[in-house]
């Protein structure tokens, strides 16, 4: 909105009717770290007077906040909001009765299906919403060669893109070789950033050394992929911003423990990345970080400076995460700091949600009708998934991927993570009868290339992954072909086609009967549908995988994970079995 300058002074020296008044509020400084009592008042879309309550201001509207603690509306500056498996309309419809009213999301899911005509439309979508969503131009599409995408973003898309209003910044640099390589396609990318003065997100799981210090002299300035103490550590010492995820993926207490030592952690922020449907619902967003942080000892205050003030900080908004004189009126009201249940939200001086419950309309705009029927794919029939083995009978080697067996029980959720993600490339033996493999602690999985660009499929094997059934899902990052992974090819047919048919999802198929589906119609990533129904479906999938004995983890299932070309050691595309510490293709069979 469009407010004159001279209206917030007269507002703020009690000269013209103030929009709402805060009242009996317990302060949280982020700027001297204080709590105390005091009132904010809020002129249309701005904060302009915080302190004791005054006698000179009126309000058209007073809310007493009975002693509640206020803090800035919280700020995620690494998301992906296709992980929610909703439009951006319907994520901020689930996110903001959590706090958060700012959020700048990577949206390279959905660029690798459609390219920068893909982001535009989440931006579009994104338009007239309550919670300020602005995203970042995706800097690694496709994530390597091993992939064929629906579409590539080149270095002038990306050059485009920066002048795009709604744009933020360039998207994590994950292609972390092509930056130490000084790849030209990489450099232009980077020149451009630097050209347009933007924030540079990072992604250096595995950097440290003279090798991370030349990857953020290339302008990285932040990093979420943070697995050990020691590298961020090392990523904080060396200016970086380290954003924390959950716990999810990190021991929280153990962190908590090693920033203890640590005098003044200025740059260190907390961020979701990737949260699941199921895990917002149940769970919450930033809010249940914070919760996580702050039960495993951490300072409450600085917690609040890691969700608002330093996010502003790192995003240069500087009209942001601060409740203070000339910011934008976002406010959250916590009950307290030990339990962090999120109360009232305002956002842009308006209370949008009080008690996990909206209080306005969100508009429901419809995603751009380019992001539907993006599974070029006809219906499959038994010849896609069947695989000639080179003997008839007896007993044939393959290269399988191997997962560390299935325990059904994480103590360390973090741990467990990276104990799951990081395959081996090792050797089975499948015994074969009458030309047909049998299928068991070695299941089969074959890749569609989905987009229409050349209609590959390949075929290779996964040990552990799987205990019985079929798994289908166009949920396959990053390139999100459709990837198939079973037991039993007939299983294995019925999820695909069924997955084809919703134009895109995750289907669990067990004994030919369909044990759970989420449809996933827009770029075969997200739904139209609210937060109830795609959690209530994602719960589904859930207990159907816990009954197959799919390897899941609460951050994400493992089989979406499956043809990721840049994690180690072994992953599968539409292009083959790719080793990632070779860099190149193997064959299925030995």
């Amino acid at each position: 909105m469009s407010v004159p300058l001279r209206d917030y002074i007269s507002a703020g020296l009690g000269r013209k009717l103030l929009t709402l008044v805060v009242d009996n509020v317990t302060l949280l400084n982020v700027h001297t770290g204080e709590l105390y009592p005091a009132s904010i008042g809020v002129y249309r879309d701005r904060v302009v007077y915080v302190g004791k309550k005054s006698g000179i201001h009126s309000a058209e509207a007073t809310i007493d906040a009975k002693g509640a603690v206020a803090i800035p509306g919280m700020i995620d500056t690494h998301l992906h909001v296709e992980s929610s498996m909703m439009t951006p309309a319907r994520f901020v419809e689930a996110a903001l009765p959590h706090g958060l009213t700012s959020a700048f999301a990577d949206p390279h899911e959905i660029a690798n299906v459609l390219g920068k005509e893909g982001v535009r439309a989440m931006i579009e979508n994104s338009r007239g919403l309550p919670l300020k969503l602005r995203f970042f131009a995706p800097t690694c599409v496709p994530e390597s060669p091993a992939v064929t995408p629906g579409s590539k973003v080149t270095a002038e898309d990306v050059e485009e893109m920066l002048g795009w209003d709604g744009i933020c910044g360039l998207g994590e640099v994950m292609d972390y070789p092509a930056v130490l390589q000084t790849d030209s396609r990489m450099m232009s990318i980077l020149e451009a950033g630097r050209r347009h003065g933007a924030v540079i997100d990072g992604h250096a799981p595995l950097l440290n050394g003279p090798e991370l210090n030349a990857y953020i002299a290339s302008g990285a300035e932040a990093d979420h992929e943070n697995f050990t103490v020691d590298t961020a550590l090392e990523k904080l010492r060396l200016g970086m911003y380290v954003k924390l995820r959950g716990p999810y993926l990190l021991d929280t207490p153990k962190f908590v423990a090693a920033l203890k030592g640590i005098p003044h952690p200025a740059n260190l922020i907390l961020c979701t990345d990737d949260v699941m449907p199921d895990n917002l619902s149940k769970l919450g967003h930033l809010d249940y970080l914070c919760r996580s942080f702050i039960q495993a000892g951490m300072d409450p205050v600085e917690v609040v400076r890691s969700v608002t003030l330093r996010p502003a900080q790192h995003m240069r908004m500087p009209n942001l995460g601060a409740i203070s004189p000339g910011r934008t009126a976002d406010i959250v009201l916590v009950d307290n700091l030990k339990d962090f249940r999120v109360g009232l939200v305002i956002a842009d001086g308006v209370p949008v949600a009080r008690d996990g419950r909206m209080l306005v309309e969100i508009p429901k705009g419809r995603m751009n009708d380019s992001t539907m029927n993006t599974v070029r794919l006809g219906t499959l029939g038994p010849a896609d998934f069947h695989v000639d083995p080179p003997v008839k009978n007896g007993s044939v080697r393959v290269n399988a991927i191997d997962f560390k067996p299935y325990s059904g029980k994480m103590s360390d959720a973090g741990a467990s993570f990276l104990d799951m993600v990081l395959t081996r490339l090792g050797k089975a033996d499948v015994t074969v009868e009458d030309g047909v493999l049998r299928l068991g602690e070695v299941a089969l999985v074959t890749v569609f290339e989905r987009h229409g660009n050349n209609g590959g499929r390949a075929f290779g094997f996964a040990r552990n992954l799987i205990g019985k059934g079929a798994v289908a899902t166009t949920v396959a990052h990053d390139a999100h072909n459709l990837l198939v992974i079973g037991t039993d090819t007939d299983d294995m047919l019925l999820a695909a086609n069924l997955v084809i048919g919703s134009g895109g999802g995750i289907v669990a198929v067990q004994g030919g009967r369909k044990l759970a589906q989420i449809e996933l119609p827009v770029a075969g990533l997200m739904s139209e549908e609210g937060l109830g129904s795609v959690s209530a479906k994602m719960e589904g999938l859930r207990s159907a995988f816990k009954e197959m004995k799919v390897l899941d983890h609460p951050y994400m299932p493992l089989p979406c994970l499956l043809a990721l070309s840049v994690i180690p050691h072994a992953r599968i595309t539409d292009k083959g079995i790719f080793d990632v510490d070779a860099q190149k293709f193997v064959e299925p069979f030995d």
